[in-house]
């Protein structure tokens, strides 16, 4: 290490308060910060199953029976509820992880600013299409005014208070350009990229513009209360939270290397980095995904009918010797794959049976693929 990388270390060090939910926090923070430029090593983030019980105990109702203009913020209390009482649980634990906090309107809620309408499920929110055309979803109404804006602003800015030095909050459902595009203009965007390719960059183009809006219209008006940022799990000093990218897995190689990567790549380059949210139905764009230049991690989130990232992890290495990749890994199939895993970049998610079998798997990730 050169003397100005001990400088930074010493001035990163002055920032971080340690948190009251996490012990080994500055620790930890040093060991994201390596991983960052090195070639290879993993970080794990273990799960007990005695969290089950904690998350259950407060109970949050379904979306769509919250009166969010009468009521702003109830769903935010009760998730920092929650999450005050997860954390306080998790604070003694010897792996990497950082307390992380979510606050989660459903999938809807960047759409629902951009267009001030929102539907609320269950534990989700959407909009409808918007027009009949290619043509009509390129005019999308762009509503800077709205309720929705305000109920998410209001939520964002009780959370990141209450959740000072504590946990680090980001609002849940950052989307990519491409998705918001297939959003609006729903399945219907999958024929345009056949019959109007050259709209369908139009429409991207201006879904990038109302997401840049929507993502510093977060930024000017909630205070950040902690030093960084979360991005998925890794922490950074700067960079995006999470950035989702589903569409991915409906389309080609090459259609996604047209159409997705260099608006992804465009929205990583504003913040710095961050993290993108993909599922393991987008195996097929493995290249693609880890050579977006500006992106700091991704993960391979499981779908139903397809191996685990783990099984298949020989097949998957090339994205871990481009990016950091998270995926899910039980202790047995760690034990059984730390080879490989040792020799890229590894964001491993472990559920544990009980405090022995947690600090064995802790241990061994730190002996046996440790960051350089």
């Amino acid at each position: 290490m050169n003397s100005h990388d001990s400088n930074n270390n010493d001035a990163i060090k002055q920032k971080l308060n340690s948190f009251e939910f996490k012990k080994n926090f500055v620790e930890t923070v040093q060991r994201h910060r390596k991983i960052q430029n090195a070639k290879k090593g993993c970080l794990i983030y273990t799960f007990l199953p005695e969290e089950n019980e904690i998350l259950q105990s407060v109970s949050i109702p379904p979306l769509e029976e919250i009166d969010f203009e009468k009521n702003p913020l109830l769903l935010p209390k009760l998730l920092c509820d929650r999450d005050e009482k997860l954390y306080h649980f998790r604070s003694d634990y010897p792996d990497d992880s950082i307390p992380v906090s979510p606050l989660r309107y459903g999938s809807g809620i960047f759409a629902g600013m951009i267009l001030g309408s929102l539907r609320f499920g269950a534990n989700t929110s959407w909009i409808e299409p918007v027009g009949k055309s290619i043509d009509e979803t390129i005019n999308f109404p762009w509503k800077k005014n709205n309720h929705i804006i305000d109920i998410a602003l209001q939520g964002m800015e009780y959370s990141t208070k209450r959740m000072k030095n504590k946990s680090y909050v980001y609002l849940s459902g950052y989307h990519s350009p491409l998705e918001l595009a297939f959003i609006l203009r729903g399945s219907d965007f999958f024929m345009d990229i056949y019959l109007h390719p050259e709209k369908v960059h139009q429409l991207i183009r201006r879904c990038d513009e109302a997401l840049k809006w929507v993502y510093e219209l977060i930024e000017l008006n909630v205070k950040k209360e902690n030093y960084g940022e979360i991005a998925g799990y890794l922490w950074m000093e700067k960079g995006l939270s999470f950035l989702s990218e589903d569409a991915a897995g409906l389309m080609s190689p090459a259609h996604y290397q047209k159409f997705g990567v260099p608006y992804t790549n465009g929205v990583f380059k504003r913040h710095g980095g961050g993290f993108l949210h993909v599922h393991t139905q987008a195996y097929h764009q493995m290249k693609n995904i880890s050579n977006i230049e500006h992106l700091t991690m991704y993960n391979w989130r499981p779908d139903p009918n397809t191996p685990e990232a783990i099984d298949i992890i020989d097949k998957l290495f090339y994205g871990a010797t481009k990016k950091i990749v998270m995926i899910v890994a039980s202790p047995e199939k760690i034990v059984e794959k730390i080879n490989i895993l040792s020799q890229g970049r590894f964001f491993i998610l472990c559920e544990c049976q009980d405090r022995k079998q947690q600090e064995f798997i802790v241990n061994l990730i730190k002996e046996k693929a440790p960051i350089g």
